[in-house]
């Protein structure tokens, strides 16, 4: 079996790239472990930054979200200094709809669009390799049955316990994360504070309430580590403990609670190269594992696939046709991993805020402009909505700014 591009996990990169590789007239093999279509990531958030918006536009999924139910908008940070309110037409916004909902969704796209192959319940057992070129995957069917796919591109979107990055030997960068997360869906949550969704940011813990589909709202909460023995005594009462401590937070009396509280202990961040191998490419979790609290993952799940697909297409093709060579592969692969620097470039202060170490004097000054000063928290809401690179934000214009306006801003009680 020899196809153009085989992916191995039907997951948001997965399937972003089998679409977009399937449009441009690729043939795609696109391998899950999983046997049934409607399978969806349960440990999981599902609130996707503004940066993605445009990728979900061009891949007609954000209309069909909405219609799924999902809740789109601007959200507001509440810090030290008070809320953080972005305002202007043109902002980007983030959206929200459960992952049971949007993960089918995804899949039925992929396996629809003409080119691609979807095959479920089949596991990724070895790599086919020459000479250290990956050329292929080996697989196993629910049944038994083996397969070996060979491909001129092998792309790993299987998560961030990538069988394919294993099998690959890619180097691992790990880092600790000193918050934990816990959440749960809540309904008749009547909110209290500004923005379409609610984040505070206070002392060293952060608190999400983030509403999404079916009149749900996602309340969760990522504490530092002292807080675990509370959690593990009674995570409903420590969950609801921290929202009832933030100011304005949102109205439970007339709640209910429709999950168990959910979440993990430890979740530490991961980053690999995305390229490890000749004619390998990894996206999504399988490349970079990122810290929870800034809400980065499906964002950078949907934008890896489609910087490689962007990067690889044209190539792909010309290989297909005959007319390029191998070369104009790996140079499309030198490209993809050039466009990943922009996540690792956020990837980088996100590690140093999982530490939860107090911010420093540049961070208190650009969190305390932001709430005073428009044109800086616009530029404070494209850098945490991914929309802007790292030095959309810290460069010497808005962090000088940002000095000038938190030394005249009317002190906080």
């Amino acid at each position: 079996m020899d196809t153009d591009v085989v992916i191995a996990g039907a997951g948001i990169a997965g399937c972003t790239a089998a679409i977009l590789y399937g449009r441009a007239g690729l043939r795609v093999v696109l391998v899950e472990k999983h046997r049934s279509a409607t399978t969806a990531k349960t440990l999981c958030g599902h609130y996707i930054l503004a940066g993605t918006e445009p990728t979900l536009r061009r891949l007609g999924l954000w209309d069909r979200m909405l219609a799924e139910g999902a809740r789109a908008g601007v959200p507001a940070v509440h810090g030290a200094a008070g809320w953080m309110v972005p305002t202007g037409a043109d902002l980007p916004a983030a959206i929200s709809l459960r992952r049971s909902r949007l993960d089918p969704m995804l899949r039925a796209a992929a396996a629809t669009t003409p080119g691609v192959r979807v095959m479920l319940g089949t596991t990724v057992t070895g790599l086919l390799d020459d000479g250290g070129h990956v050329h292929g995957l080996e697989v196993r069917e629910h049944d038994g049955a083996r397969h070996r796919v060979g491909a001129r591109l092998v792309v790993g979107a299987d998560g961030h316990r990538s069988a394919v990055a294993r099998l690959a030997g890619a180097r691992e960068d790990v880092a600790d994360n000193q918050r934990f997360l816990y959440w749960a869906y809540y309904r008749g949550v009547v909110p209290r504070g500004p923005g379409s969704a609610q984040i505070w940011r206070l002392d060293d813990h952060v608190v999400v309430a983030t509403p999404t589909d079916d009149g749900l709202t996602l309340l969760g909460a990522f504490p530092t580590k002292e807080h675990l023995a509370a959690f593990r005594a009674d995570r409903v009462a420590a969950l609801e403990s921290f929202l009832a401590r933030v100011p304005d937070g949102p109205d439970l009396s007339g709640a209910e609670r429709v999950s168990p509280v959910i979440g993990t202990a430890d979740y530490p961040i991961i980053r690999r190269d995305p390229v490890p191998r000749p004619g390998l490419a990894l996206v999504g979790d399988a490349a970079m594992v990122g810290d929870p609290v800034p809400a980065v993952g499906c964002g950078w799940a949907f934008r890896s696939a489609e910087w490689l697909a962007d990067a690889t297409t044209g190539p792909l093709a010309d290989l297909r046709a005959g007319t390029g060579g191998e070369r104009g592969l790996a140079r499309a692969l030198r490209r993809y991993r050039r466009a990943h620097r922009f996540a690792e470039r956020h990837d980088r202060l996100d590690r140093d805020d999982a530490r939860a170490l107090p911010p420093n004097a540049v961070q208190r000054a650009i969190r305390t402009a932001a709430v005073h000063d428009p044109w800086v928290a616009r530029r404070v809401y494209r850098f945490a909505m991914r929309a802007a690179p790292v030095t959309g934000l810290l460069n010497p214009v808005v962090v000088a700014r940002s000095a000038w306006v938190a030394r005249s801003a009317p002190a906080v009680r």
